[in-house]
């Protein structure tokens, strides 16, 4: 109940800011915080401990200022929202008869002799683009049937091709922040990405099939049109999502991501209830959207306590030695050392969005002369350790299908794969330094 006034004030304070769907917005995201930290993991404690720790000082400073926590929380909690709605994105391509049609891609793959490891990967990234970490649930379902003792190296290989994900698609939290952090254009982004991506997700793919010796039978039921509804899904969301930015331009791309997405669903579920003339499309719609608000304890704590944390650094002013150093910097190294500062802040157990928060209070992101190599440098940041640090939902998501330590199945497995793509993304920023400087 209190998740769905949350996700109700969010959506009258994007439209009407100031108003008291801002204070309804803010005061139950309070009261969610308090609630889900101590139903979070101990490292979510510690780092909301952390965060209370940093506004004490603020306060024994005398440097509290109550407006301007009020400012800057609703970018948090917005967050959050967002990335709720995001959980039930993929409600139509879960209903069963999609996931029959999975398993037909996937045995229509294997059938022309892909290993089940490619497979895995162009599943990881296709269905990653909207369904995130939660592409994975899918393509365990298939290879726990169909290759069962290459379950965990299929998954590994999935989660390897997702990590090219975030660079792209409008549809992930993190890319769509830093999008607005720097000020970027979407297709300018897309522009300087394509090359890397199209390259990296290549060889990845090729790398794979080469590892594999023999295709898995996959046993799948014929391909119809709800296999090609599979594949075009997502780019319909990620068009959407960037439709609606363009003809809203003053919406933010956060904003517009959660409308676009939770119209699409509600019409679709809508759709589906009129033509099959039962309830139990919207029946399964509430279910998935309860189950999203009942398991966001990780996320209210997370990104309740970041924004507490950057706001208190900010007022204390220990975040201006980081900006001064990287307002010192020769403007071509800014790209590089904020490649370097993502990575590290990411494996130190950093998430990615407050830590890209966190960057922006310091140097603002959108004051550079090129403010889209800032964007890939940040990306290219976190994607180079997105596998490396066992603080990554992917890596989260990894070790509970297989069941092997976030260790196991992160850095042991994928420390070769991501030091290539650390030195690809650092020669392939170079050569955008080159380019755009």
């Amino acid at each position: 109940m209190l998740g769905a006034v949350f996700l109700g004030g969010y959506a009258w304070s994007t439209f009407a800011p100031g108003s008291f769907g801002t204070a309804l917005f803010l005061g139950v995201g309070a009261v969610l915080f308090a609630i889900s930290v101590p139903w979070s993991s101990s490292f979510h404690r510690a780092f909301a401990l952390v965060a209370f720790a940093a506004l004490a000082a603020t306060v024994l400073s005398g440097r509290f200022v109550v407006g301007d926590f009020l400012d800057g929380m609703p970018t948090y909690f917005g967050i959050v929202a967002v990335l709720l709605v995001l959980s039930i994105a993929g409600y139509p391509i879960r209903a069963a008869r999609y996931g029959v049609q999975i398993r037909a891609l996937v045995a229509a793959l294997t059938r022309r002799g892909v290993g089940i490891k490619a497979t895995s990967g162009v599943l990881g990234h296709v269905l990653g683009a909207v369904l995130d970490v939660g592409a994975f649930v899918l393509i365990d379902v298939i290879t726990a049937r169909a290759a069962p003792k290459s379950r965990p190296d299929a998954l590994t290989w999935a989660g390897r091709a997702f990590s090219f994900a975030p660079l792209w698609t409008n549809l992930n939290v993190f890319t769509a922040t830093t999008i607005v952090l720097t000020g970027v254009s979407y297709p300018g982004l897309l522009a300087a990405t394509f090359p890397f991506i199209v390259l990296g997700l290549a060889g990845t793919i090729f790398t794979a099939q080469w590892e594999e010796k023999d295709a898995a039978d996959v046993p799948g039921a014929p391909l119809d049109r709800g296999a090609a509804a599979v594949l075009l899904y997502p780019v319909l969301l990620v068009a959407a999502v960037a439709l609606v930015n363009v003809l809203f331009p003053g919406l933010a791309l956060t904003a517009a991501i959660a409308v676009t997405v939770a119209v699409i669903v509600l019409l679709i579920a809508a759709l589906a209830t009129a033509l099959t003339r039962r309830t139990s499309p919207l029946y399964r719609l509430a279910g998935e959207t309860r189950g999203s608000l009942a398991s966001s304890h990780a996320e209210f704590a997370l990104f309740g306590s970041a924004g507490i944390l950057v706001i208190s650094l900010q007022a204390l002013g220990v975040l201006a030695p980081l900006g001064d150093l990287l307002s010192a910097l020769p403007v071509a190294l800014v790209a590089p050392a904020l490649l370097v500062l993502m990575a590290v802040g990411f494996v130190s157990g950093i998430h990615v969005i407050p830590m890209v928060l966190l960057l922006d209070a310091a140097f603002p992101l959108d004051a550079g002369p090129a403010p889209v190599l800032w964007a890939v440098a940040i990306l290219l940041g976190a994607q180079s350790t997105i596998l490396l640090t066992p603080f990554s939902s992917a890596v989260t998501m990894l070790s509970r299908l297989t069941d092997l330590h976030p260790l196991e199945i992160g850095p042991k497995r994928n420390w070769r794969f991501e030091l290539s793509v650390m030195l690809a993304a650092a020669l392939y920023l170079a050569l955008l330094t080159a380019i755009l400087l």
